[in-house]
């Protein structure tokens, strides 16, 4: 995940490099192209595109008492939109805003047949995130750009259910609790807000759109406890 990072920090130190140029030789014809309404990667699109997308959402969730730490790795995945935003006439420098709906479980099992016993801890999460990006987006060729970005995440945790269910010598009991209620939490439920940062890459071939991320939360969704997150994503510009 270092060398993830390392990655787009190198590639904005370069693109920065090349946009006072681009600048000073970016003329009419692009002041011009940015006025079609198709997705056009050889030149500035000032009026921007929309994108829907679905993403494979792996994340931790993080605890750290200061003396051990913790995680707990939860599957996920979110299906959501976003909107470019050309911020110049001259560069390809872009604002994204947009929303997803974000969907994060994760099960921890354990059992014996010897003495018929069984044990599971499931945690399900449904969340709304409004991710806010900054990119720069190189043209590869024609047909090609790639896209590094960084951003800010600013999510609402909507639902949330811890299910505990224990088997012995067949008979079973089990207990859930809204991870949001104070009264089911003990007066320590979960946070519904939570804000924090990510950094990524997207590549577009014509208009579909590939891309990767990672980010962690700047605010805790419990006690001593965030979320890091990766995102595998898949879209369609238009």
């Amino acid at each position: 995940m270092k060398k993830f990072k390392l990655f787009v920090l190198a590639a904005f130190l370069g693109l920065a490099t090349s946009a006072s140029a681009q600048f000073v030789n970016s003329g009419s014809s692009n002041s011009s192209a940015s006025s079609s309404s198709s997705f056009d990667f050889t030149s500035v699109k000032t009026n921007g595109w929309n994108r829907i997308y679905v993403s494979y959402l792996p994340s931790k969730m993080k605890y750290d008492d200061g003396d051990e730490s913790e995680d707990g790795k939860f599957k996920g995945f979110q299906v959501g939109w976003l909107q470019g935003i050309g911020l110049t006439k001259h560069l390809p420098l872009y604002l994204e805003a947009g929303a997803a709906i974000q969907y994060r479980s994760y099960k921890d099992e354990e059992s014996d047949s010897d003495y018929g016993y069984e044990f599971s801890d499931k945690y399900t999460m449904l969340s709304l995130n409004i991710p806010i990006n900054l990119l720069y987006r190189f043209n590869i060729t024609d047909n090609v750009s790639i896209s590094p970005y960084f951003g800010l995440d600013f999510r609402i945790n909507l639902m949330g259910k811890n299910k505990y269910e224990v088997t012995y010598n067949g008979e079973t009991e089990s207990e859930d609790w809204n991870l949001f209620d104070d009264e089911d939490m003990d007066n320590e439920a979960w946070n519904r807000f939570q804000a924090g940062w990510h950094i990524g890459v997207g590549v577009d071939y014509r208009a579909i759109h590939v891309g990767v991320e990672y980010g962690t939360d700047f605010s805790e969704i419990a006690e001593k406890t965030k979320f890091a997150t990766t995102a595998i994503t898949v879209g369609l510009n238009f």
